[in-house]
């Protein structure tokens, strides 16, 4: 099935990247803070290019364009591993990295749809999403200890291997060329941009998932300050909780790859349990309720991601699946910019519990936001 070609070369690129990531601020972390602030600026700054990535997501050859972004990384860590660069050397790597990391996502979930028939959309999007979550939940950890007992040449050189394993394996797909006829790439970066703001759909969708981030993501900052703080935990016992939310997001996805379930409704859900979890995570006065309120978030957030791209790809014509899949990615970042820049204010105004109880009400905004998505489902669209 040439959707399992898919999923093992995300399952092996994943697993790679959650190494490398951490090998990079393990290695940043050697020159300072800011340093660390940078790598990541740099990691996330591609992302905004979303719209761009998903006009070459339409514009060429899937396979081909996935193999490549494949291959560039792989490249950019051999780099790394060879010569652990100087700051501003490592800079510019880790930024062509993330245009590489940037061109491949709308790519990848914009062939979904030709690998596999119409109703199993949600449970391939499980499966990505379970392969995905394994990264965020065991990544960090086997990257601390390959940087403890190998060095960051070691989990740069391992990343580059599944980068470049991940480029083989996609070779097995079929060609998944281009639908319709192509202008310019900054004419059909537009012509994207423009379907997401007039189509009721997909424009619904981008702007509660920027609306959720925006204030979702702010827990990622203020869960530090919440267990170190009022609840007076160690560093182990703030990864506890914070492995928590990864866990919940996988156990979501896992369990999304069993039977079929309404897009629409699981959506609905999704929001509503990471409003739940948000709040009560304020609310609760153990580290351990704290952590099964960050389990319960973490299932809604997993719940989302399914149903949002399932409906993206149920509503959205083909030949303009890889420009909305690029507009939502950018619509991420965009929120997460806007958490990290509100954060601050907000934990020191109202404390960390104060921050969580405006998140959990950001959360259901976000609802009320997608309410036209739903309307714009023309039929039942299932997972």
């Amino acid at each position: 099935m040439a959707f399992r070609v898919l999923w093992w070369s995300r399952a092996v690129s994943f697993a790679g990247n959650g190494i490398g990531r951490t090998a990079l601020v393990l290695y940043a972390a050697t020159h300072g803070a800011t340093a660390v602030s940078l790598v990541l600026l740099a990691i996330a700054l591609p992302r905004f290019l979303g719209p761009v990535a998903g006009a070459l997501a339409d514009r060429f050859d899937q396979r081909r364009l996935m193999a490549v972004c494949e291959t560039g990384q792989a490249a950019v860590f051999a780099v790394l591993a060879v010569f652990l660069p100087p700051l501003p050397v490592l800079l510019a790597l880790v930024l062509v990295s993330g245009g590489f990391a940037t061109a491949f996502v709308p790519a990848g979930l914009g062939a979904v749809p030709s690998l596999v028939r119409e109703e199993d959309l949600g449970r391939a999007n499980a499966l990505l999403s379970t392969a995905f979550n394994i990264q965020v939940a065991v990544g960090p950890t086997i990257g601390g200890l390959a940087v403890e007992f190998g060095g960051a040449r070691v989990a740069f050189a391992a990343n580059a291997v599944t980068f470049l394993v991940s480029a083989l394996v996609l070779t097995r797909l079929p060609a998944l060329k281009p639908a319709g006829d192509h202008s310019g790439l900054w004419a059909e970066t537009v012509r994207g941009l423009r379907f997401v703001l007039t189509t009721p759909g997909p424009r619904a969708l981008v702007l509660s998932l920027f609306v959720l981030v925006s204030f979702a993501a702010v827990d990622n900052v203020a869960l530090v300050f919440l267990v170190a703080g009022d609840l007076h935990g160690s560093a182990a016992e703030f990864g506890f909780a914070q492995a928590a939310f990864g866990v919940g997001m996988l156990a979501a996805s896992g369990l999304l790859t069993i039977g079929r379930r309404s897009a629409v409704a699981l959506l609905i859900g999704g929001l509503a349990l990471s409003a739940t979890g948000t709040v009560a995570t304020a609310l609760l006065p153990t580290l351990l309720a704290v952590a099964a309120a960050q389990f319960v978030a973490g299932m809604g957030n997993g719940a989302e991601n399914v149903a949002a791209d399932t409906l993206v790809q149920r509503i959205t014509p083909r030949h303009l699946l890889g420009r909305v899949f690029g507009a939502v990615a950018t619509a991420a970042q965009l929120g997460s910019a806007v958490a990290y820049v509100i954060a601050g204010p907000l934990i020191g105004t109202l404390g960390p519990r104060g921050a969580f109880l405006v998140a959990g009400a950001g959360c259901g905004l976000a609802l009320l936001v997608a309410v036209p998505a739903l309307r714009a489902a023309r039929h039942t669209v299932t997972v």
